[in-house]
């Protein structure tokens, strides 16, 4: 359930705000209401200390095992400093590599020599000249120079000019003489080279530690939000103020902690304005669905539903259908308490692999599929657990058997159970305003529009004649209560109902209840395609495995990869047929958006 809260606004003496904030910190309840953007050189300072910690943290690598570590302020930033320093380290022979790399392709083309020996020729009157120009440049200057031709290419020439002591130097520019030699510049680029190698092996000696900076984040971010809060409460002559929201159940402990510390507390409820952390809370089976939840990164809105309980229920139906497969269950549920053994964690995402997994093996059962193999499935014990009416392999059982069609008449029940329910929750939920009649008016229209899918898809008729009275009550209901507003006259609802637009707008409403109704026929079609996939390597492994040696090696890899791609598949089936079913389908006719954001109170995590 969503817990319900207050707007609780805070006034108390500009002089006692420290003492204040810090209990109201210790409280842990209070959700501020908006994101403070104080200034102070104290929050400066603990802003450019979060970055320093940031970027450090993020050098580290995250797959290295982490070591328990204590948490010290002190350890961390002389942890960071380290961090950075090798960073900075790591920057300037990755910079010193660049200009080596840069001078030995300018270079080249000269070979390698020492400029250092140049030096010497020309103390003792030799000068040479370095130069690189195009060929008719240098063919003018070989007439007139003695020249030496280094190097050539397509449109240049590299080349040295010779000059004595009594000789006039060419007019033209010479190439500056590099520092070093390539053999020195080669050897420079190796030291270089090591020397990042080395850091890098330093910085991954201190992966283990990144969790200290984790800490040491999570405390300097607390400070950070204090000192956002501190700097930026609302002023008022010689007193302060800030709203936030607390769970109602808190209410009477803020009101004596107020009390108390002789500040101004009120109360409230939140307004239509207001927009309104979401704090959910349900038993520790209906936590179960959280997991997915976070994965997703949803949460609703403090103003609609929550549906942990029908989202976890019908999640775990359409996991059960679209793997379909006992065996890949058995898989799921063997990994998952192998993780957990392992892990010594346990949780609501282990809880919820395992629901997951019993689900699949029970529609397994069910249908009598395990892995896609006929063998297993007509193998008595497990046999007699099968209903034929929905068996993956209905010829073990009658010719006359069509078990694909029972199944899609099973997806179109369940479309129009669980959109039913939806419509009604609505019901009750906007009661008692009468627009919540409008729900029950799209409720009608998707029962008698049921019986029009199952004509079209299944052949199954007539169509009972209450259906289309069904559907027609059920727009005459959504015209005439659909438009109500509190306030407003009812007779002017009915005519803002009979609105042109709004009247085609109902009409396309109308078609997309038809295809909400259908497009539960993928449960039906992805589970189909899974059993095709596992039947088809099976068969392609089945002859190889007959034969000793290497063909039955050959064979086993066939099932294991075959076996292991179906999985995978289905795993991004579920993702985007299972949970679209109920993000969209389901969510749609809830009116529900998914727009709420997390509660989290102002407290201290990190002491």
């Amino acid at each position: 359930m969503i817990v319900k809260m207050k707007k609780a606004s805070f006034i108390f003496l500009d002089a006692e705000k420290d003492s204040a904030l810090k209990k109201i910190r210790k409280a842990g309840a209070v959700h501020l209401k908006q994101d403070f953007s104080g200034s102070s050189d104290a929050l400066s300072t603990l802003n450019s200390a979060y970055d320093r910690m940031e970027k450090a943290h993020m050098m580290l690598d995250p797959k290295v095992k982490v070591q328990d570590e204590s948490y010290s302020a002190e350890a961390a930033d002389a942890l960071v400093t380290e961090v950075l320093e090798k960073l900075d380290a790591r920057k300037d022979a990755e910079d010193k590599r660049n200009s080596i790399t840069s001078d030995l392709v300018k270079w080249e083309p000269w070979g390698d020599f020492d400029p250092s020996e140049v030096s010497i020729l020309r103390s003792r009157g030799v000068d040479l000249r370095f130069y690189e120009m195009s060929k008719q440049d240098w063919a003018k200057m070989s007439e007139s120079s003695r020249t030496y031709t280094v190097s050539t290419t397509k449109s240049a020439v590299f080349g040295i000019v010779a000059v004595t002591a009594d000789e006039k130097l060419p007019e033209i520019e010479a190439v500056q003489l590099p520092e070093f030699g390539i053999s020195e510049l080669k050897q420079q680029d190796q030291a270089e080279e090591k020397r990042i190698v080395e850091i890098e092996e330093q910085l991954l000696a201190l992966a283990p530690r990144r969790e200290l900076l984790e800490k040491r984040m999570t405390v300097l971010g607390q400070d950070i939000q204090y000192e956002s809060l501190r700097s930026g409460l609302g002023f008022e002559e010689s007193l302060v103020y800030f709203i936030g929201f607390i769970p109602g159940r808190d209410g009477d402990a803020i009101k004596s902690l107020a009390a108390e510390n002789g500040w101004a507390v009120i109360l409230s409820e939140p307004t239509e304005e207001d927009i309104v952390p979401s704090l959910v809370e349900n038993n520790r089976f209906i936590t179960t669905i959280k997991p997915l939840f976070d994965i997703l990164d949803v949460l609703p809105g403090y103003r609609e539903m929550d549906i942990s309980l029908d989202f976890l229920i019908s999640f775990t139906l359409f996991f059960a259908m679209i793997i379909g497969d006992a065996g890949y269950g058995t898989l799921f549920l063997l990994i998952a308490i192998f993780v957990r053994l392992k892990s010594k964690k346990g949780g609501p995402g282990f809880n919820l692999m395992y629901l997951l997994s019993f689900g699949a093996i029970a529609w397994g059962l069910l249908t009598g599929n395990w892995f896609g193999s006929q063998t297993l499935g007509n193998w008595e014990p497990l046999k007699g657990l099968v209903i034929p009416q929905i068996a993956a392999f209905p010829e073990l059982f009658s010719a006359d058997l069509d078990s694909g069609n029972t199944i899609k008449y099973m997806c179109f029940v369940i479309a129009t159970v669980q959109l039913c329910i939806a419509r009604f929750k609505n019901f009750v939920f906007k009661m008692p305003s009468v627009v919540a009649f409008e729900q029950l008016g799209w409720l009608s229209m998707l029962l008698g529009i049921y019986h029009i899918v199952l004509f079209l898809v299944l052949g199954i008729s007539p169509i009972p004649p209450y259906a289309m009275k069904m559907i027609g009550g059920g727009l005459i209901a959504v015209i005439v209560f659909g438009q109500q507003e509190k306030g407003v006259n009812f007779f002017k609802g009915v005519l803002r109902g009979l609105n042109p637009i709004g009247l085609f707008q109902l009409f396309l409403d109308s078609i997309s209840l038809l295809s909400d109704i259908i497009s539960y026929i993928r449960l039906f079609a992805v589970g189909l395609a899974s059993l095709a996939i596992a039947i088809s390597f099976n068969a392609m492994a089945a002859p190889m495995m007959q034969e000793p040696g290497v063909a039955m090696v050959g064979g086993a890899l066939i099932l294991l990869l075959g076996h292991s791609l179906n999985i995978v598949m289905g795993a991004l089936s579920l993702i985007v047929h299972g949970v679209r079913l109920n993000m969209l389908e389901y969510s749609g006719h809830l009116d529900m958006e998914w727009s709420g954001f997390k509660y989290e109170p102002f407290k201290k995590v990190q002491e």
